[in-house]
């Protein structure tokens, strides 16, 4: 396969699990209104185990070079820096939003009280994370925590994150929707991306017809180990090999669906620009829930709309945030999305 291609699909599989993030978010939100759609609700937990486990170990295979040469790499500290201040500055405006517009849902771990209790969740989360903004700052942590062991036995890191994600459904929860649990969930795929990546590429571009077979058949057995012992921590030890599976068997997928030149192309335009659609699309879900006079009243009256709004919503979540990503790039207000210059180039230094 051509090296082209291998950058498609890795830009096709971030466009595949971010805007699959945004539908299980919409569907929340649309259920919100009591509004009758189980089918999707039924489609976004079937995928649970495909999104975030996906994600995350694709993220390690775009890092992998930098964590493995460690920290005197200057790409490395930027990239970390770069996390910190995207998760500082948008945890700062769903803080705004929340104070001046209102909350709901995905800003209520923030607004949901008082203007100082507002900015204290601020506080607090800057280091105890409760909103869909995790993701940002896991991947900071990260890459910190593998830079920092680069040296390590990969296999030890490896049992031991492994360990720590069995464990982290087991983990209190202080707050009720603390997030940090599943940056320990999730940490071990970003460092089998980091680890395998040389052997995933491999595997991807000679060879995805076997990788999505076998990955497909362990996916299965470990699904069906769940629904015949049916226990209830079953899933917390079938989660882990299952979801490495899962995320397997998606990324082989996509090889193929890749073949199909507008899939690819669209797809590929997509996960390029999956970083405002992640870390908007929270405060535009909020948006409609805040405001839904407009687009409730049309979805009762339709059975057809209402079915197919949860792609129609994503679709339009991503699209508002690609355009607002692109015109503030070309203005000051990037340095909602990029590191301020001078910031930059003291990492750098």
């Amino acid at each position: 396969m051509h090296p082209a291609s291998r950058i498609a699909w890795i830009d096709a599989a971030r466009a595949i699990c971010v805007l699959g993030v945004v539908l299980m978010h919409t569907v929340l939100s649309i259920q919100a209104f009591s509004l009758d759609i189980p089918t999707w609700r039924i489609a976004v937990d079937e995928f649970g185990p495909f999104r975030m486990s996906a994600l995350s170990l694709l993220s390690g295979l775009l890092l992998s070079r930098r964590i493995r040469t460690g920290w005197h790499d200057s790409s490395v500290r930027s990239s970390i820096a770069h996390s910190l201040w995207l998760y500082a500055v948008w945890l700062l405006l769903f803080t705004i939003f929340a104070i001046t517009v209102g909350s709901f849902f995905w800003t209520g771990p923030i607004g949901m009280g008082t203007t100082k209790q507002a900015w204290q969740a601020f506080a607090s989360q800057l280091i105890l994370p409760r909103t869909v903004l995790w993701y940002v700052l896991a991947l900071a942590v990260w890459s910190a925590l593998l830079t920092t062991v680069r040296r390590a036995d990969p296999g030890l890191v490896l049992v031991l994150l492994g360990t720590v994600s069995v464990l982290s459904s087991w983990m209190p929860l202080l707050e009720g929707s603390d997030q940090y649990r599943n940056i320990c969930r999730y940490a071990v795929f970003f460092a089998i991306g980091v680890y395998g990546a040389r052997l995933l590429r491999r595997w991807m571009s000679d060879e995805p017809a076997r990788v999505l077979g076998w990955s497909a058949l362990a996916f299965v057995a470990f699904r069906g180990l769940e629904w015949f012992v049916d226990t209830e921590h079953i899933g917390d030890f079938v989660a882990l090999p299952r979801d490495i599976a899962g995320a397997l068997a998606l990324l082989a997928a996509i090889v193929f669906v890749c073949r199909l030149r507008p899939a690819s192309t669209a797809l590929a335009w997509i996960g390029r620009r999956t970083l405002p659609i992640y870390v908007m699309h929270g405060l535009l879900l909020e948006l409609l829930i805040l405001f839904p006079g407009w687009w409730v009243r049309p979805l009762q009256s339709s059975e057809a709309l209402l079915q197919l709004s949860p792609i129609l919503i994503t679709l339009g979540c991503a699209a508002a945030a690609i355009a607002v990503y692109e015109l503030a790039m070309r203005t000051p207000a990037r340095v909602v999305f990029v590191l301020p210059t001078p910031v930059a180039k003291a990492v750098r230094a």
